[in-house]
C-alpha cells in the first residue's frame, strides 16, 4: 500500500508541474517601438532604450516621434497609446540617407521553452521593409509604405535566453521611420517552480490524496 500511495502523490506532483509547463507565458521582455520600460509610448525626441540601429548609415541611437513632431508623423498616422515611431537621432524631420537601416531588438526568454515560443504584431516603416529577421534568419516578411499596417509572425528560430529580433527598412532619401506593434508567448520549461494555479491543483489532489488513505484506513478498521 505504502508503494501505491507514493506512486500516486508523484502522479499528481507530476500533472500539476506539467500544466504549469503547459501554461502559454507572456514574453515580458518583448517591447514595441518608442516605449519606455513600462510599455508606455515615450514623449516626442525621447530616446529609445529597446531598439539601436546595428547598420546603416547613420547613428545607433534612435528617437521616439509623436504627433508633436509634426511633418512627417502627421503623414505617417498619428498616436495610439501602443507604440510610437522611431527613427534617426538629431533630425527633426527624420531624414536620413539613402541606405538600409538594421533596427534590432533584443529580448529574452530565459525560464520559457523556446520550441514554443510565438510572435505576433504588425509593422510600418518608411520607405520600404525589407525583411524581419530572427536572430539573423530571414523571414521573408516585408511591409508597405508608413501609412499601411502589414501583419507579421515569427513561430521559429528562437533559441534559449537571449533573441534578437531585426527589421530591415531602406530609405530611398528623406524621412525613414519605424513603427513595430507585437506580443509574443512561450510555455514554461518542464520541471520549473509551480505557478500559484499549478500549486493549487496539488492541493487539491494531496487533499484527494488523503480522502483516499481515510477511506483505505477505516475499511481497514472494519475488516478487522
Amino acid at each position: 500500500m505504502f508503494k501505491s500511495n507514493q506512486l500516486l502523490i508523484a502522479a499528481i506532483a507530476a500533472t500539476a508541474l506539467g500544466a504549469s509547463a503547459a501554461q502559454a507565458n507572456t514574453i515580458t521582455t518583448l517591447f514595441n517601438t518608442g516605449v519606455d520600460s513600462a510599455g508606455t509610448p515615450q514623449a516626442n525626441n525621447a530616446l529609445d532604450t529597446h531598439y539601436a540601429l546595428v547598420s546603416g548609415p547613420v547613428t545607433p541611437a534612435l528617437r521616439s516621434a509623436t504627433t508633436a513632431n509634426g511633418y512627417p508623423v502627421d503623414v505617417w498616422g498619428g498616436d495610439d497609446g501602443v507604440s510610437n515611431w522611431i527613427g534617426p537621432v538629431g533630425d527633426g524631420h527624420l531624414d536620413g540617407p539613402v541606405g538600409y537601416y538594421d533596427y534590432q531588438v533584443s529580448f529574452s526568454l530565459a525560464g520559457l521553452n523556446a520550441a514554443t515560443a510565438l510572435i505576433t504584431g504588425r509593422w510600418a516603416t518608411d520607405d520600404h521593409g525589407y525583411d524581419v529577421k530572427i536572430n539573423g534568419i530571414s523571414t521573408g516578411q516585408n511591409a508597405g509604405f508608413a501609412t499601411n499596417w502589414t501583419a507579421f509572425s515569427i513561430t521559429s528560430g528562437f533559441v534559449a535566453g537571449t533573441n534578437t529580433l531585426d527589421f530591415i527598412v531602406y530609405n530611398s532619401g528623406g524621412p525613414t521611420g519605424l513603427r513595430v506593434e507585437m506580443a509574443g508567448t512561450a510555455r514554461g520549461l518542464a520541471g520549473g517552480v509551480p505557478e500559484p494555479a499549478s500549486w493549487a491543483l496539488m492541493m487539491l489532489g494531496f487533499g484527494g490524496l488523503g480522502a483516499v488513505l481515510r477511506r483505505r484506513r477505516a475499511d481497514g478498521l472494519r475488516a478487522a
